[in-house]
């Protein structure tokens, strides 16, 4: 197999276990918004999220890193992997200790910015960050939002505004502080124009 070819069968696997991670997403999501299931975010429920993310691509999918890591286009250094399991589960803490004192915004903003920040994989964190925050953001609300660009596929499109918001939050967590508020105003307008191709629809004839 050439370079060529693996990059092609890599890109290929990339789209179809996005879908695969969606799918599961809603599934998730679905399940919390049972009466009698409230929710709680669960390291495991993180962990299974990545592992559909790089079915085939990675070689342990699910598991911790191991080593250091290193984000493209950022100057943050991902804390050392010994560290991963804890704050992960300090992460998953805040939410669930905050899920009735903090805004839907804000909650899904943390973990948006925090799981990128803790870089808990080898491969898929942004891409399992964005989907754990969108379960987030559903779950707080007690909906599964419809519309469509959905935050993620907006995102994938231009990252822009997402680099700086998470660089914005970086900056802040070193001088020992929490401020998301940048990630915040991403997922409200970024939500504002999913939930307006809802609007549009109801607008247009039926059928059209």
């Amino acid at each position: 197999m050439t370079i060529d070819d693996e990059e092609r069968r890599i890109a290929e696997l990339e789209v179809e276990n996005g879908l695969r991670q969606y799918d599961l997403a809603v599934d998730i999501i679905k399940a919390f918004l049972e009466p009698e299931r409230p929710f709680a975010l669960r390291p495991s429920l993180i962990q299974q999220l990545q592992s559909v993310a790089v079915q085939g691509i990675e070689a342990y999918p699910g598991e911790w890193r191991t080593g250091p890591a290193k984000i493209t286009k950022s100057n943050h250094i991902p804390p050392d992997a010994h560290l991963v399991r804890f704050l992960v589960q300090e992460m998953c803490d805040y939410v669930n200790d905050n899920w009735h004192e903090k805004t839907a915004f804000h909650l899904s903003a943390y973990i948006m910015w925090r799981l990128n920040w803790i870089h808990p994989f080898s491969d898929g964190n942004g891409r399992t960050s964005r989907t754990t925050s969108y379960i987030v953001l559903c779950a707080s609300l007690n909906t599964l939002l419809p519309g469509s660009p959905t935050i993620e596929e907006q995102i994938r499109e231009d990252r822009t505004l997402y680099f700086r918001a998470l660089e914005f939050s970086d900056g802040i967590a070193k001088t020992g502080g929490l401020d998301v508020s940048e990630m915040e105003n991403v997922i409200r307008n970024m939500l504002a124009k999913q939930l307006l191709s809802v609007i549009e629809q109801a607008d247009a004839p039926i059928g059209t």
